[in-house]
């Protein structure tokens, strides 16, 4: 199954877009589902329910949590059951990110470091990401960011031997919806299966586009997989290149 992993509605600031809007985008896209992971939040829980049951597309809810470094999204198996991030976390912001991980994964969650390397969010992880336990999964493809972000990201990942996962990380547009994703080995309906799936690392990360064309011009439409990353160990070339700072990566590119 292929789905986004990533996405806002309008329960997170900036965003315009309705749950149910959202479902349609990606059910035009080709997805197999969504999941919502507005900002510090799972109030849109009951919404992203009705969405998904009238559109006929699975539609889940999880959370990007901001802490003090870095943001990361933050699956539970039934998050119907799961208090306010403040009940959870304290108070007290910004979150520490140690104590975010390790009360996810007490909830029976999963956490996944969603674009580590970005440095327009405040607070960034970067390379304190190798500091951290617990985490089930790195985002290494965030079709909002741009530059190395991405690439340095899939590095940080096979050297903490992770799987990655990908998202559209749509906030401010539809059109943003299904422009990268990550792909189930198994099928996913509920939290419960995300949860499950991810922290098996039985997951791929998926960049969709649109294919060249016969005329050299672009087809609409069309699913173009430019780069995947699978379970733990498998090895291939990691995308774009640049001179110094980590190398490797076991993330596996490949055009089609």
């Amino acid at each position: 199954m292929l789905i986004d992993l990533h996405v806002h509605s309008h329960h997170t600031r900036g965003s315009p877009n309705a749950p149910r809007d959202v479902v349609r985008r990606a059910r035009t896209a080709g997805l197999d589902g969504v999941v919502f992971t507005d900002l510090n939040t799972l109030d849109g829980l009951e919404e992203i329910r009705a969405a998904g049951r009238d559109e006929g597309l699975v539609a889940l809810c999880g959370a990007e949590i901001a802490t003090d470094h870095g943001h990361y999204l933050c699956f539970f198996p039934d998050p119907a059951k799961v208090p306010p991030p403040p009940q959870i976390f304290g108070s007290a912001t910004p979150w520490a990110v140690r104590d975010v991980l390790a009360k996810v994964r007490d909830l029976g969650g999963a956490v996944v470091a969603a674009h580590p390397y970005d440095k327009s969010v405040e607070r960034p992880s970067g390379d304190f990401i190798f500091t951290v336990d617990g985490l089930a999964a790195i985002e290494g493809l965030n079709a909002r960011r741009k530059g190395p972000a991405n690439d340095l990201a899939v590095e940080a990942a096979d050297h903490m031997n992770l799987p990655c996962t990908g998202g559209s990380g749509a906030l401010e547009s539809l059109e943003e919806v299904g422009k990268a994703a990550t792909l189930f080995k198994e099928p996913v309906a509920t939290e419960a299966d995300l949860v499950r799936q991810l922290r098996a690392g039985a997951v791929f990360c998926v960049a969709i586009g649109v294919t060249p064309s016969a005329d050299g011009g672009r087809a609409r439409g069309e699913r173009h997989e430019r780069h995947e990353r699978g379970g733990r160990g498998g090895r291939g070339e990691p995308r774009g290149g640049r001179d110094g700072g980590r190398r490797g990566g076991r993330g596996r590119g490949r055009d089609r």
